[in-house]
């Protein structure tokens, strides 16, 4: 595998699953060198910190009901 930086831009949530899905299969091959190895663990991490910052543009816009019935922001528990 090359050192190049993953392209996380434009996936969903679900394409950076399959990434890390596929990243993780490639890492318990036993045959993998151990470049290779920190390079697939190095583009999960990014794939995971892109799910991370889908996951919290996700959160800022989740609105709920307050006891009235109108929406407000949705606040951290």
């Amino acid at each position: 595998m090359s050192e190049e930086n993953v392209k996380t831009d434009n996936l969903s949530m679900e394409q950076h699953l399959d990434e890390i899905e596929t990243l993780i299969a490639k890492l318990e091959d036993r045959n993998v060198s151990i470049e290779d190895s920190f390079a697939y663990y190095k583009a999960g991490m990014e794939h995971i910190a892109a799910c991370n910052s889908l996951m919290d543009a996700v959160e800022k816009k989740v609105q709920a009901l307050n006891e009235q019935g109108d929406l407000v922001d949705f606040q951290e528990v």
